[in-house]
């Protein structure tokens, strides 16, 4: 099982209805592409709408949840750090990388059924601090 993070609870959690904003809504198009990926159905995406495309995922996958996350600690607060309110908290879950539907890399990724872990304090410095000691342990060249 691998880990991400993010930045306090999200607003919705059911899969179809996140990819349904981020497609109609916040016009990624790339998100079309994505989910035919997840589903197999790569060579024929063009072929095919959003409206059959998203409800062949929820045929598969009815009312699973899904989330995004961020592949590190640091990438989530670089990204929505900003967007943390009193009171915010970073989220760690597990998930199968196997149920990545959309990954954008360090930006964040969109994943089905992950597991959560625990909640973490905020320190803001504590990824920065936690890649500095690992910086500062690599062997030296002589």
């Amino acid at each position: 099982m691998a880990k991400g993070y993010r930045i306090g609870w999200p607003e919705e959690d059911l899969a179809w209805k996140v990819m349904e904003f981020e497609y109609t809504e916040l016009q990624n198009e790339h998100t079309i592409q994505d989910l035919a990926d997840f589903l197999g159905t790569v060579f024929v995406y063009k072929q095919l709408s959003w409206r059959s495309i998203l409800a062949e995922f929820r045929r598969r996958h009815g009312d699973i949840r899904g989330i995004w996350l961020c592949p590190r600690v640091v990438d989530a607060l670089t990204y929505y750090g900003r967007y943390m309110g009193d009171g915010a908290a970073i989220l760690e879950y597990s998930y199968d990388r196997r149920n990545v539907v959309i990954d954008l890399g360090p930006d964040g990724f969109f994943v089905l059924d992950p597991q959560f872990v625990r909640e973490r304090g905020v320190d803001p410095l504590e990824p920065l601090k936690r890649d500095l000691a690992r910086v500062l342990r690599w062997p030296r060249h002589r």
